[in-house]
């Protein structure tokens, strides 16, 4: 997601392909049934088993709209040297049926399950003429990472599900039993046996996506079931996470970004592999 400077431009892409020749805009969308694309009046129709109909907006305008929001957002920030295109991928396989009306419906930008890599590669082939040199395209590309602004969804409401249908534990990740049991600086899986340092990191990532971005020891004692407060804190300062507040009401806070969970968890693999030899 981007916005510009003014804040007159916000928009959301779902995957970007970026090279010297050109940049793909690829538009996903997870819309089952029999969907008939209308290019009279530009949109997508969707015929339903009871006989009834249902409207969308047509995906190849929405494509053309961030298109130009793209082409305006580079040019505001003087990177426009790329022609810009887009397809339209269909995750869907066996339950999307796609048909069109009339013998005027382009459909070289709209994509089905592994057929979207065919459509990439119909584009490379209209975009040969090399714009821009490697480094060039290094700097677009960070450029557009640096300003790229996920929007925060809350997954609970989206799927319409509370707090209390989640069933909190740390996943084995050898045979995916939950829970697991905490003996000694090690995640002891009570189905497979198999100990692991590093069970509870995605326990509280995963808290952290679903429920809010800080953790409290308590909180945290919950969803990992571990017996004492005084092993909880043990555990959330190895983390090394951010901290708000003193004793009872410390709060620890997400990292906003994963690479310090990455580090974390790539040393406390090293010391499981090294305690088992």
């Amino acid at each position: 997601m981007f916005n510009s400077n003014s804040g007159d431009i916000y928009f959301q892409i779902d995957t970007l392909l970026i090279s010297q020749t050109h940049i793909l805009i690829i538009e996903a969308k997870n819309i089952i049934g029999t969907l008939c694309f209308d290019h009279v009046f530009n949109q997508l129709i969707r015929n339903n088993l009871d006989g009834t109909e249902e409207s969308f907006e047509d995906p190849r305008t929405q494509c053309r709209r961030l298109q130009s929001l793209l082409t305006r957002w580079l040019i505001q920030h003087k990177l426009h040297f790329l022609p810009i295109d887009y397809l339209i991928f269909f995750k869907s396989t066996n339950k999307t049926i796609l048909k069109t009306t009339g013998t005027n419906t382009d459909t070289t930008r709209i994509s089905k399950g592994r057929d979207l890599f065919n459509k990439i590669e119909d584009c490379e082939k209209r975009y040969k003429q090399v714009k821009i040199q490697p480094e060039k395209l290094h700097e677009i590309a960070h450029f557009l990472l640096s300003k790229h602004n996920p929007k925060p969804i809350d997954i609970l409401k989206e799927y319409d599900l509370t707090e209390t249908d989640l069933h909190y534990g740390v996943q084995c990740p050898s045979c995916n039993h939950v829970p697991m049991d905490y003996q000694r600086g090690n995640w002891i899986c009570l189905k497979c046996s198999q100990p692991f340092k590093t069970g509870h990191i995605e326990a509280i990532k995963d808290y952290f996506l679903l429920i809010k971005p800080t953790i409290t020891n308590h909180e945290c004692q919950t969803i990992l079931h571990l017996p004492t407060s005084d092993i909880t804190r043990k555990v959330l300062i190895s983390l090394n996470l951010p901290t708000t507040g003193h004793t009872k009401n410390r709060l620890y806070h997400q990292w906003l970004g994963s690479q310090s969970y990455l580090i974390l968890e790539e040393q406390l693999l090293k010391q499981n592999q090294i305690q088992r030899r």
